[in-house]
């Protein structure tokens, strides 16, 4: 059908819309292959943290590097990286510390690969961490530009862009940039944007290729860390804000998402099907940190935390890598007059922080609905949602996660902040105040967040320096009290002056007994400060505190042995009552013929160290009951008789001793002083030149 002459067909909104998307297509820098944008935030980012290349393994780095079974195994322990909850190649067993437990095999198995081929490399670690951080720069930066576009040729002052740098400079972020084992963070969040750039690609391209990449890449975040499974709601929340195609576009878009999410989580369920993985947690204060709350407490001193991760979002300061058990809630000299652990809703920000929530869910809901009835976009709304949506299973609200708070929580949910911040910026602030007025703000807040960044940074360098620049701000934390306890009892050990070394045990003393009386079922300060006063040569408490140790955990080996060597050095040290509770302790502890061991040192003890020989006979004699072979005990058990004027049992005794060891140098010297004081002097003779020939030492004068 011919037009009509001089008919112009009447515009439509399709036509609008293909005309804009033209126009900004005709503008868009990544068009014309300007990859300036790009490269600016990934420096932004590298520079950023570029400071903690130099740094050592800090926190939980040994769980999962230093001292992680399957990772210092380098590639041979990749298959039981991927067959195991992560924390068992640390405890070397499954331990249900948290809720439905842990399964993030890629970010761990990066570093058994750096451990194959560099072993302690901590600074090869930081650097790829800090690429990441920059490439996550990158493809935010792809993913923003693709939602929003260019409006203009000022990329640099548009939305995208400038959230892009807000998220980066944010100094929460400091936790899981600067400390190596948070690369699960870091992987994962950028496997999920690659994700989600393969999304928007596809409904700009239909590429199959880019459909089933968006699958792949979002298997590899979930294989990262969990958290990321906030994306199967980021993403489609986007599409409805930001529509990219019609309904059936987008679900397919979404469908490879949903089916790599079910292989993830069919692998997860094999892997923990004989481990026990579930919602049930150990009853233990440090992982399930409202153990010891009511209802109402649980449920305020959740909300009051949500509230201070606000604060903390729009004013980064005091930062600290601590929050267990009861920071923020209480300081110590609160605990210590006998406040309650937790807040109830008597405290008014626990109630305005409900209220804020509340505000923000409301906004946020209201903003969806108002788009899905086609009004336009509301970009506060969307960004409120994408924090509310990203935050809450960090929140404790539903399930524990192990922790009251946590900064690296907020990696994430940041983005939604940094959103909106920078539509304030380029949207509010320059048209009510003009654009100079925006940019100095903005310029201000980014260097303010990049000072703070960088100057954050220092407190990761070492387990050392993070304890010393936490342990003031955290005051209500076991176990960061606990762990500068442990600090500085290793400073201590280095410090040669005498006088300051016992200063620095001083404070270390101070901090693991405030540890204790915070949280006093807490194992880890009991172990140091029995170590703290062993180096004091206070050998009572060093044994009072590894006895209440062993006791814990009596299958520690490592804890036992200390036991026994305080006991033996007490005894050494002419403290024998000391030595005699730490020996009754491990008498307690030990089994088999480890039991004689300690039976014979406290029948030795109850003998040369009290003259108490009824005693040392007793003790003397279970350790030869207990372990028959026990040369050492027949030895002291003969010195026993040889004093009580016993010849007979003595001689007995000795010769059983030289029958297990025959060549003992210290048995012989026994039988020739034995042999002399009985009158056979040819025979005592005989042993003592033996005894002297096998160990010139021996001294004849002394048993």
């Amino acid at each position: 059908m011919a037009k009509r002459k001089g008919y112009t067909p009447k515009k439509t909104v399709e036509t609008e819309q293909i005309v804009d998307v033209k126009q900004e297509v005709k503008i868009d820098p990544i068009k014309k292959k300007n990859y300036l944008p790009y490269i600016l935030v990934f420096a932004f980012g590298f520079l950023l943290y570029a400071n903690t290349i130099s740094f050592e393994y800090a926190l939980d780095d040994k769980l999962y590097i230093t001292a992680n079974e399957f990772t210092t195994k380098g590639f041979d322990g990749i298959k039981e990286i991927w067959t195991n909850d992560l924390m068992v190649g640390f405890f070397g067993s499954k331990k249900n510390l948290v809720e439905g437990g842990r399964y993030r095999p890629l970010a761990l198995t990066t570093h058994a690969i750096e451990w194959q081929f560099f072993k302690k490399t901590p600074g090869l670690s930081h650097f790829i961490n800090v690429v990441l951080y920059g490439l996550i720069g990158v493809f935010l930066l792809s993913v923003l530009r693709r939602i929003f576009g260019w409006k203009d040729k000022k990329w640099w002052w548009g939305l995208s862009f400038l959230t892009v740098l807000i998220y980066l400079a944010h100094p929460l972020h400091t936790e899981v940039t600067a400390n190596i084992k948070s690369r699960d963070e870091i992987m994962s969040l950028l496997f999920a944007l690659l994700a989600f750039r393969s999304v928007l690609i596809y409904l700009e391209s239909k590429s199959n290729k880019e459909l089933l990449l968006s699958g792949a890449w979002f298997i590899l975040s979930l294989f990262s860390k969990e958290s990321s499974v906030t994306f199967l709601g980021v993403i489609p929340l986007t599409l409805i804000f930001f529509p990219k195609g019609n309904l059936k576009e987008s679900l397919t878009a979404m469908a490879p998402l949903a089916v790599f999410t079910l292989v993830y989580l069919g692998i997860r369920l094999m892997v923990f099907a004989d481990q026990g993985a579930s919602l049930d947690v150990a009853a233990e204060l440090m992982n399930k940190p409202y153990l010891q709350a009511s209802d109402s407490e649980r449920m305020a001193s959740i909300f009051l935390t949500m509230g201070i991760y606000l604060k903390l979002l729009v004013f980064p300061h005091p930062l600290t890598h601590d929050y267990y058990p009861f920071h923020p809630f209480r300081t110590f000299a609160e605990l210590e007059a006998g406040a309650r652990p937790y807040v109830d809703w008597s405290d008014p920000w626990a109630a305005i922080s409900l209220l804020l929530y509340a505000a923000i869910l409301g906004y946020g809901l209201f903003a969806l609905y108002q788009r899905i009835k086609g009004k336009k976009a509301n970009i506060i709304g969307y960004g409120l949602l994408i924090y509310f949506g990203t935050f809450i299973l960090f929140s404790n609200l539903f399930f524990d996660i192990g922790a009251f708070m946590n900064e690296r929580f907020l990696f994430i949910p940041s983005l939604g902040y940094a959103l909106i911040l920078s539509y304030l910026f380029t949207g509010i602030i320059e048209k009510k105040l003009g654009s100079k007025v925006s940019l100095f703000l903005l310029v201000a807040l980014l260097f303010g967040f990049s000072g703070k960044t960088i100057a954050r940074n220092f407190a990761w360098e070492n387990d050392r320096t993070l304890a010393e620049s936490d342990v003031l701000t955290s005051d209500g934390s076991a176990k960061v009290k606990m762990t500068m306890g442990s600090e500085l009892l290793e400073k201590a050990k280095e410090t040669a002056n005498p006088n300051e070394k016992t200063k620095i045990l001083k404070q270390g003393e101070q901090y693991c007994l405030q540890s204790l009386k915070i949280y006093p079922a807490y194992f880890p300060p009991l172990d140091i400060i029995g170590n703290i006063y062993f180096e004091m040569g206070n050998y009572p408490n060093s044994i009072y505190y590894f006895t209440q140790a062993a006791l814990k955990k009596s299958n520690d080996s490592r804890i036992v042995t200390n036991l026994e060597v305080v006991a033996n050095t007490a005894a050494q040290k002419g403290d024998p009552q000391s030595a005699i509770k730490g020996y009754e302790t491990l008498v307690s502890i030990k089994r088999g013929k480890e039991r004689s061991r300690i039976y014979s040192s406290l029948g030795e003890v109850y003998g040369k160290n009290l003259n108490d020989l009824p005693s040392s006979k007793k003790y003397l004699a279970k350790a030869i009951a207990v372990d028959p072979e026990n040369a050492a005990a027949y030895q002291k058990i003969g010195i026993v008789y040889a004093m009580l004027s016993q010849a007979d049992s003595a001689l007995y005794s000795f010769n059983r001793s030289l029958e297990i060891e025959p060549e003992n140098a210290r048995v012989m010297l026994n039988l020739g002083i034995l042999y002399n004081q009985m009158g056979n002097t040819q025979m005592g003779n005989q042993y003592l030149a033996k005894a002297q020939q096998l160990d010139p030492s021996i001294n004849s004068s002394t048993q």
